[in-house]
């Protein structure tokens, strides 16, 4: 088996948690790092270019934060490769494995024990004024802002060719439900269980007494008309004008991820944002 280990340099910067791995795993399967990290570790004849890790590898194994994970599934998605991400960054919930954990997780890789969870995408696809169109894939989200301005912008929004509203705010988030616990949930919209498949349209404060969430299926279509900046999983940025045509859908890729740990996501839920702000639930 064949395993590609993939490390942000920010997040692990003396590849000391690289280094671990690296070791936990190096005498029963068949190691590709990206050829820079392996010259760091003394160990360049586990290096290889970056497309030769996605091509050959059976899974990835990626070091860093949830923003790590979301950049490696920009590159990934296309290659239907499952990952697996260890913590090195704050909240994880795509990188859900702690650096004290790395032992007895990574021993399920020689038992075989570990789940694979597919996790739905969506795609957003922007027709230009000149007739070009462009589609993206996101796991979390695609956001819509005012790019810097300080003025609210109007959206219309249509599901499925009905027009639902029209309202003014500082933007709009359509999340995944893997995305619903992050700046969907800051903006007030519903954390929905990342098994799930739906597509949730959340607005950036809104200007009315109102507005509300709506949670769809993954058979529903969002169009959008408005200006701004549409920002995708936070990677991508593209300037949009009321003379694009936006439409959101449920992708037809999907990103595969590796479960290691038995911790429900309830648990995780209340690990990682219940106990760090001040709960009601006690």
């Amino acid at each position: 088996m064949n395993i590609g280990i993939i490390p942000n340099l920010t997040r692990d910067p003396k590849l000391e948690v690289t280094k671990e791995v690296v070791r936990l795993l190096k005498s029963n399967f068949k190691i590709y790092i990206i050829q820079d990290i392996a010259d760091k570790l003394s160990q360049p004849e586990l290096g290889k270019a970056e497309e030769f890790i996605f091509k050959n590898s059976d899974f990835l194994i990626v070091i860093g934060g949830d923003g790590t994970m979301l950049d490696i599934v920009q590159k990934i998605f296309t290659y239907d490769l499952p990952i697996v991400g260890i913590n090195s960054g704050r909240l994880g919930f795509l990188a859900d494995i702690e650096s004290s954990e790395l032992k007895t997780l990574l021993t399920r890789f020689y038992d075989k024990t570990q789940n694979i969870e597919t996790r739905m995408m969506v795609r957003a696809t922007i027709t230009c004024p000149n007739g070009t169109v462009k589609q993206f894939h996101a796991l979390n989200d695609v956001t819509i802002n005012r790019a810097g301005s300080n003025r609210i912008i109007e959206f219309e929004i249509r599901i499925n060719n009905y027009k639902v509203d029209s309202y003014t705010a500082d933007g709009i988030i359509i999340s995944t439900p893997t995305g619903s616990t992050g700046y969907n949930l800051s903006a007030g919209g519903p954390i929905v269980v990342p098994y799930s498949r739906n597509i949730i349209i959340t607005p950036i404060c809104p200007h009315t007494l109102y507005s509300r969430s709506i949670v769809l299926t993954d058979k529903d279509e969002v169009s959008i008309k408005t200006e701004g900046t549409i920002d995708i999983d936070g990677q991508s940025k593209i300037a949009i004008s009321n003379m694009h045509n936006i439409t959101i859908d449920c992708s037809q890729y999907e990103t595969q991820l590796i479960k290691l740990s038995e911790k429900h996501f309830f648990e995780v839920l209340r690990n990682k944002i219940i106990k760090r702000s001040v709960s009601l639930w006690e």
